[in-house]
């Protein structure tokens, strides 16, 4: 039970720091915001929250402290953004092969990542409306490594857009997440769809 409420107590500290980065950035960002954009951001907050809960709600129900299945963790992700969308907006794929475990500390930075790929594949990839594809794949490995992989079948990113450098909030955080789990974030564009990899190397010795 300790162990539990630490492991929540550290994954709410790391959710709230997470709102205060978004926080800071409208604040230094000194624009007005219409009721439409309010809504928008506090749909971004709930998603985080939510994501949280299913983290926790996963671990209650893992057994022998096997740690987070990520294929069902990413497919409960995938459910609840599709949710969050109007119907038809999004047509959402999960290659739910991955029947691994991964550590419960890395499963709250997969999960923001994830999700946040997502979200900016339902608002950006089709910009004319049209239903975007997206499809989730993870495979995991029994020395500690992982892989997520979230592909979409839009526009692809803006001429000279450098997700490794550019990009507002959203991508700020996925870097500092991936950073944070001594993973690599990379993705490969064109005018056929974003390929995001999410990709954690072997665990090392500590």
């Amino acid at each position: 039970m300790a162990e539990t409420d630490h492991r929540i107590a550290n994954d709410l500290a790391s959710l709230s720091g997470v709102i205060r980065l978004q926080r800071n950035a409208i604040s230094k960002s000194a624009k007005a915001f219409t009721s439409e954009q309010v809504c928008m951001l506090l749909e971004d907050i709930d998603a985080r929250i939510e994501v949280t809960a299913k983290l926790h709600r996963s671990l209650a129900r893992s057994k022998n402290g096997d740690g987070v299945n990520l294929g069902d963790f990413l497919e409960e992700i995938a459910d609840m953004i599709g949710a969050l969308n109007p119907a038809g907006t999004i047509d959402l794929t999960v290659d739910n092969t991955c029947d691994g475990h991964i550590d419960p500390r890395h499963a709250l930075h997969v999960g923001l990542i994830t999700a946040e790929l997502l979200t900016n594949a339902s608002k950006y990839a089709h910009p004319s409306g049209l239903v975007v594809k997206v499809g989730i794949r993870c495979e995991t490995n029994g020395d500690g490594s992982f892989t997520v992989e979230v592909t979409d079948d839009g526009i692809g990113f803006p001429e000279k857009f450098d997700p490794d450098h550019d990009g507002g909030l959203g991508f700020q955080l996925m870097r500092a997440l991936a950073n944070g789990l001594n993973a690599s974030l990379e993705f490969e564009h064109d005018s056929l769809g974003v390929r995001a990899s999410l990709v954690r190397p072997k665990t090392l010795a500590s």
